[in-house]
């Protein structure tokens, strides 16, 4: 086993929802996932469009360190975005990351996911930067103004915030609602030690699965009855590297049009405010 694998054995947030890495060359990472009830959504959903986007990037992330021989920390995620194209449930998945083409100081990936029959469920095209001798991404110069307030009231939530959504993403992932009312919705990132990775910093997944989640309870709220609904599109851009700070996600729908619904999701540092990720999120409803 590589010293790679050897360390990613150690990553919190990996361990949390069993991913299992399987192989590492310089051309190709493949990692397993065993299902896990844990990984759905909801208990009678489908695995968690968070999970998925974890185990892509974690395999891209992988692949470039194998690849550039660098050091973990040295590999900065810039871009992700993720089409699901199926979902899954009761079956090992696996997932395979490629290099669409290597750069000197970036690396393209192309990482996809297929279940036990081979079915495609989602692939990504994923944006490293090489950062050889340098400590993780920092901005080193802010232009962005933080929303003020960057919290949301938990006043007048939607009822489904208590009666569904929170209680079931705090139990599987650990993560806490702090607001849905109809097209805005916030998820609270607390301290905890499983939200790092094998590199000590809060990991890349855990933003991918708070912003994907708060995306989805914005239109819910806004549709207000019981429907079949799916992420169907997912870009997230990462500004920078954070690990011990709470952080928030604040998704607000911007348009809506037939059955889908658009999205815009920031990521803050709770305590200093700063713009740790942005994205979109396009959402299907089956109105």
């Amino acid at each position: 086993m590589s010293d790679l694998l050897a360390q990613y054995k150690n990553d919190l947030w990996a361990t949390h929802w069993g991913i299992e890495a399987a192989s590492l060359t310089d051309d190709v990472a493949t990692l397993k996932l065993p299902f896990r009830e844990i990984q759905l959504n909801h208990p009678a959903g489908v695995v968690h469009g968070g999970v998925l986007a974890t185990v892509m990037q974690d395999a891209g992330l992988l692949l470039v360190c194998q690849a550039y021989a660098l050091a973990p920390k040295q590999a900065e995620l810039l871009d992700m975005q993720i089409s699901y194209i199926s979902g899954t449930r009761d079956q090992e998945i696996t997932i395979t990351a490629q290099f669409s083409r290597k750069a000197r100081r970036f690396a393209f990936i192309h990482a996809e996911i297929t279940d036990e029959s081979g079915r495609l469920i989602a692939n990504s095209q994923v944006l490293f930067r090489t950062q050889a001798e340098k400590a993780p991404m920092q901005a080193e110069k802010r232009i962005y103004t933080t929303p003020n307030p960057l919290q949301l009231s938990d006043e007048n939530n939607h009822p489904m915030a208590n009666e569904r959504f929170a209680p079931n993403l705090k139990e599987r992932s650990g993560l806490e609602v702090t607001h849905i009312t109809p097209c805005l919705a916030q998820v609270l990132m607390p301290l905890d030690p499983m939200y790092q990775d094998f590199r000590g910093q809060t990991a890349n997944g855990v933003i991918l699965h708070m912003a994907d989640t708060a995306g989805v309870f914005g239109p819910f709220a806004y549709i207000d009855r019981p429907i079949n609904a799916a992420t169907v599109d997912f870009k997230m851009t990462f500004c920078e590297a954070t690990e011990s700070e709470e952080l928030l996600a604040t998704s607000t729908c911007i348009n809506q049009n037939d059955n889908v619904m658009f999205s815009k999701v920031e990521v803050h540092s709770k305590p200093s405010g700063k713009l740790i990720a942005f994205g979109t999120q396009t959402f299907w409803l089956d109105l």
